[in-house]
């Protein structure tokens, strides 16, 4: 399966707005969206979230990042970072509500693997 049709999927969960692989400089790999949100706004998200999270964990000790969630007034952000390859990447993705999150979050860790395949294939 290719990475738009596994973004597809991740547009199926209950509560997700839009998907996108993201390299972490910012540039949108992939994305999808169910309105026509525009995803060059993770580039922001990604240098600054994903970054003020990395040194967070470095202060706290407690090993390497496999989830971030920001939560904003439209909703919260999930960063995952996908580490397989050379490049790495990360998948972001928008909810309506924080109320959705736990089931996106266990729905999401299922697909992970599929989406990092994608992006290095």
């Amino acid at each position: 399966m290719n990475l738009s049709e596994l973004l597809v999927q991740v547009l199926e969960i209950r509560g997700v707005t839009s998907a996108a692989v993201v390299s972490e400089e910012g540039l949108v790999i992939e994305g999808a969206s169910r309105d026509d949100r525009d995803l060059g706004f993770v580039g922001n998200v990604i240098a600054s979230g994903l970054a003020s999270s990395r040194v967070l964990s470095d202060l706290l000790g407690e090993g390497s990042i496999s989830q971030t969630m920001i939560e904003y007034q439209e909703g919260p952000v999930l960063l995952m970072p996908i580490n397989s390859g050379n490049e790495p990447h990360v998948m972001v993705v928008t909810l309506d509500s924080l109320a959705t999150l736990g089931r996106a979050r266990f729905k999401l860790r299922k697909l992970l693997p599929d989406v990092a395949q994608a992006v290095h294939a």
